[in-house]
């Protein structure tokens, strides 16, 4: 007879995602250095030995957070690429999804920036990010190209710098026209008619 597995309860499945939101939070606005356990803690109205309890370290915390954007993020963009059958649309809703969570490009933006010290617990992860989005989008760019949808000069490297550069602008100045400057850059990269 197999162990009865237990399963988590849902107060606390629930609690841990209110601590994954409260760490998104306080990362993006403060950084990963600049936010304590404490004040995680205090967002969420738990003890440190409550907090503890979920994520026995900050360490523990920071990966909980990325895994979640991970697990959420992963498949979307081809699942959309999918679904709208033209790799402009596409790029369109995944400008649109990130506008409409700028929280979340400001966490990333913070840890890449900070994670670029190889002392950073989420180096590692970053590394292994950028990796995979530079596959991804090569991967992507190829299968438009044989589509006929992009021409031989897009670049997948390129478009992942694109994204991030412009995503800072935005974060910076919420006016910038990030979609306009995009199609700007897609316009050199896509075939006349």
């Amino acid at each position: 007879m197999k162990p009865a597995v237990r399963k988590p309860y849902a107060v606390g499945v629930a609690r841990r995602q209110q601590i994954l939101d409260a760490a998104h939070e306080l990362f993006s606005i403060r950084g990963y250095r600049g936010a304590s356990m404490r004040d995680v803690a205090a967002q969420v109205g738990l003890s440190m030995a409550g907090l503890l309890h979920y994520f026995p370290s900050k360490e523990d915390l920071l990966q909980g957070v990325l895994k979640h954007r991970d697990d959420t993020d992963t498949p979307w963009f081809e699942e959309k690429w999918a679904e709208t059958g033209n790799i402009r649309e596409a790029l369109h809703a995944l400008i649109a999804r990130n506008m409409a969570q700028p929280e979340i490009v400001r966490l990333f933006v913070t840890l890449s920036a900070e994670a670029t010290d190889p002392d950073h617990p989420a180096h590692d992860y970053f590394q292994r990010r950028y990796r995979h989005s530079r596959e991804l989008f090569t991967r992507v760019i190829t299968k438009a190209q044989e589509r006929g949808e992009l021409t031989a000069a897009a670049d997948g490297p390129l478009l992942v710098a694109l994204f991030d550069g412009l995503q800072i602008q935005w974060l910076l100045e919420p006016g910038f026209d990030l979609v306009a400057q995009v199609d700007r850059h897609l316009d050199t990269i896509t075939p006349s008619p």
